[in-house]
């Protein structure tokens, strides 16, 4: 039904624009190692902020960045701070959609879909900050063929995807140090 266009060029625009943009996109990682120390075992996932009208967002997102973060280590994850070592607060800022390849009846059939959030990684037994990102941006490229569905349709039909490769960014930016 819909397929991520996967061209190189497209690849290398947006791997260049996001490393132009690092610098001012707020991301800072404070402390001294890039990886979390020894003692974060329990990490708090409370469900995020969704700012957007997307219904449900929030959900998927959280969803998508809890597997995501049991998948990359040995984490035990739970949704309220209590009894955790540490917390990753979100805030979802906005969910664009917007179509950029036209077909030959010039009906759109490549859209752009963004995500932007807000981000944060607290140690809670340290109390400081681990990692904080005021305007957390993926987007990628999505192929939907004209066949008469409206950007809803097209929204819908992307959420997942693109939640999925956001929580993979949050992820490596928290655990990787970027």
């Amino acid at each position: 039904m819909f397929r991520k266009v996967a061209g190189w060029r497209s690849r290398a625009v947006f791997l260049l624009v996001a490393l132009l943009s690092v610098e001012s996109c707020g991301y800072s990682l404070v402390g001294q190692g890039a990886f979390l120390p020894d003692y974060v075992q329990v990490v708090a996932i409370p469900t995020f902020v969704n700012n957007t009208r997307r219904f449900e967002l929030e959900v998927r997102v959280t969803d998508a960045v809890t597997r995501e973060f049991v998948s990359r280590g040995n984490y035990r994850v739970v949704g309220q701070q209590n009894g955790a070592d540490a917390v990753l607060l979100g805030e979802i800022q906005s969910f664009d959609v917007r179509p950029i390849g036209l077909d030959e009846q010039e009906a759109a059939d490549t859209w752009q879909v963004t995500i932007r959030a807000r981000v944060t990684f607290q140690d809670l037994v340290a109390n400081k900050i681990l990692f904080t990102a005021n305007n957390f941006t993926y987007q990628d490229q999505f192929e939907f063929p004209a066949t008469g569905a409206g950007q809803i349709d097209i929204e819908v039909g992307s959420i997942d995807e693109i939640s999925q490769e956001f929580a993979r960014a949050v992820v490596a930016s928290i655990l990787e140090g970027f």
